[in-house]
């Protein structure tokens, strides 16, 4: 195994247990390749952990052990066990089994839908696993059938090529409940992993708060989950709102599951948050769950104007002391930055803000605190009163 040096700051950082090496800090000339295992090492030849490396990727160096270890087949099975022992008690019919460097595993995504798996690779350095990981997941889970794919935005970053495949057989839809609620999703050629798993706690919380036959208006639904725990648990009135109209198809087909009936809306969420303006029309709870606005640290500064784009607007449909929770799934955006778009949003309205809850990801997706970035989901939950 190759050796790479590191400068201070990075070595400082991975005595704290920070998983991750970015170009600037490494000492060594990159020339490596794509996904090659290394041990790293300070200026002054000091052990720092082994990892995998990338000269193409910012993060460069990505930590698989802080020890001395050979990283093969058997380092690879412990990490998928540890993995799946920590999901015993939290494990639902759909679960994340493997959240990257959050089982310590980076790169490496794996989803479990009851009988099916979804794999998803991120990285150079984990596609080397990626024979021995398939191989110990069958053995595991013993799926019906796997879906894996090299993550095409990902890979790209990487220097590699995207791929997919499916292992076994994969159904056009796969079914499977959650609280109680049932839900049908695609896996094939679908968004993420298939389903957005982290928001499984809060699609639960917020339902204390809506009330029977309140008028509910659910923001970028996706395949309709917030709205369909609100019409399952209180039988509100809801309204769904996506630009997808392949998202609104399948949102359309989990109200049909569970045998119940919504509003659904193909349309630009920024717009139609102004049409709704015009119209006066009012809601008592509002959902704001976008997509990732920040994907990296400079599209920070747009996707804030993103998040008061869309908060000031719900703040002029929401009724007198009605809800609004307003989410963010990227790391670059922090709860301090969703606490500031809402007061700058009720300055504009003239509202004072009642926090209600913080909202994070279910805990199935990790938050280690040596890696301030496994923290990605934020929501705040608040109440807004007229002066």
């Amino acid at each position: 195994m190759k050796k790479v040096l590191v400068n201070k700051k990075a070595a400082k950082k991975l005595e704290e247990f920070f998983p991750w090496v970015y170009r600037s800090d490494v000492i060594s000339p990159l020339e490596y390749e794509a996904g090659e295992l290394v041990e790293i090492y300070d200026e002054g030849e000091r052990f720092l952990g082994v990892g995998y490396i990338n000269p193409a990727s910012l993060i460069t160096i990505r930590v698989l052990s802080f020890k001395k270890e050979p990283i093969n087949h058997r380092f690879i099975k412990s990490r998928i066990l540890k993995a799946a022992a920590k999901r015993v008690k939290i494990l639902q019919h759909a679960c994340r089994v493997i959240h990257s460097e959050g089982d310590f595993l980076p790169g490496l995504i794996v989803d479990k839908y009851d009988e099916y798996l979804s794999v998803q690779f991120l990285t150079a350095g984990m596609v080397r696993f990626k024979e021995d990981i398939l191989d110990i997941l069958i053995n595991l889970y013993e799926p019906k059938g796997v879906y894996v794919v090299g993550e095409e935005s990902a890979l790209k970053k990487e220097g590699i090529e995207p791929f997919s495949q499916v292992i076994g057989e994969i159904p056009q839809r796969v079914f499977f409940e959650e609280n109680g609620v049932k839900f049908a999703i695609k896996l094939i050629d679908a968004q993420k992993t298939g389903f957005y798993l982290d928001q499984r706690r809060n699609r639960k919380a917020l339902t204390r708060y809506i009330k029977q036959k309140d008028r509910v208006l659910d923001c970028f639904c996706h395949a309709g989950g917030f709205g369909l725990y609100a019409k399952v648990y209180k039988d509100a009135k809801v309204r769904l709102v996506d630009i997808s109209e392949e998202a609104i198809a399948l949102a359309k087909e989990n109200f049909a599951l569970n045998d119940v009936k919504g509003e659904f809306v193909v349309a630009n969420v920024f717009d139609y948050l102004r049409e709704l303006r015009k119209s006066k029309e009012k809601f008592d709870f509002i959902i704001l769950d976008p997509p990732s606005f920040a994907k990296s640290k400079s599209k920070k500064s747009s996707a804030l104007k993103g998040f008061k784009d869309i908060t000031v607007n719900a703040m002029k449909i929401v009724e007198d002391e009605g809800y609004i929770a307003l989410f963010s799934c990227s790391h670059h955006i922090g709860v301090k930055d969703l606490e500031d778009v809402i007061l700058q949003s009720a300055k504009d309205n003239r509202k004072t803000i009642e926090v209600i809850e913080y909202l994070y990801q279910d805990v199935d997706h990790p938050y280690i605190l040596n890696n301030e970035f496994s923290l990605y989901l934020k929501g705040i939950l608040f109440r807004v009163h007229q002066i």
